[in-house]
């Protein structure tokens, strides 16, 4: 007499306790080994799902700690052309450079300072191109600068500035900068180095 699956009909042995096709038992209880493997793998679907996260977590924080923090001080210094800010451009200059060139000013003081200066960069830039004035850029090439032009520059900034700072990175950046205004526009392209001073990445120089 043949023996059918009370799971799945298919015949199966007569002394079969478990179906060769679904897995199901065959002894009234309704469990099968192909339910039991289901449930375990859908324990690991939430678990999966969370570690994939956690992961893209951290390569976004790695990517703006270590990979694109050169570009915080340019972006700074582009917004501080295009609103005449000069807190953004304060933002971009090394700490013993402000307090050099500012001395014991106040943080207000020295911004009121710097807006002055962007003003009349902004002033120039309207002359040229026209009202609301538009500034983007995009990084065409970087080239790391050598170690040892990074500890001339450290021997520089000591004799300069009588100041001992820590030049660890820089970068050599090729940038297209693109100006916009209500009359006209224009793009160039510019080479500026960022560097990497007392743990901070910052601009020894301006574009302008």
């Amino acid at each position: 007499m043949s023996k059918f699956c009370m799971q799945c009909g298919k015949e199966i042995e007569d002394d079969a306790n478990i179906c060769v096709y679904c897995g199901a038992s065959q002894d009234g209880s309704g469990s099968s080994v192909g339910a039991d493997v289901k449930k375990k793998s859908n324990v690991w679907v939430p678990l999966v799902a969370a570690a994939a996260v956690v992961l893209l977590v951290l390569i976004i924080i790695f990517n703006l700690i270590f990979g694109a923090g050169y570009k915080k001080p340019i972006d700074n210094m582009m917004k501080s052309i295009e609103t005449g800010k000069g807190k953004y451009l304060y933002k971009s200059m090394p700490e013993f450079l402000v307090e050099y060139r500012y001395d014991d000013d106040k943080k207000d003081e020295i911004y009121d300072a710097l807006d002055e200066s962007m003003e009349y960069v902004v002033e120039m830039l309207e002359d040229e191109y026209g009202d609301d004035i538009k500034v983007s850029y995009k990084i065409k090439d970087k080239e790391k600068i050598k170690k040892k032009d990074l500890e001339k520059l450290e021997e520089n900034i000591e004799d300069t500035y009588d100041e001992k700072v820590k030049v660890s990175k820089g970068y050599e950046v090729k940038i297209k900068i693109k100006i916009k205004g209500d009359d006209d526009k224009d793009e160039d392209t510019t080479t500026i180095n960022v560097y990497k001073i007392d743990g901070d990445w910052c601009l020894m120089d301006s574009i302008f």
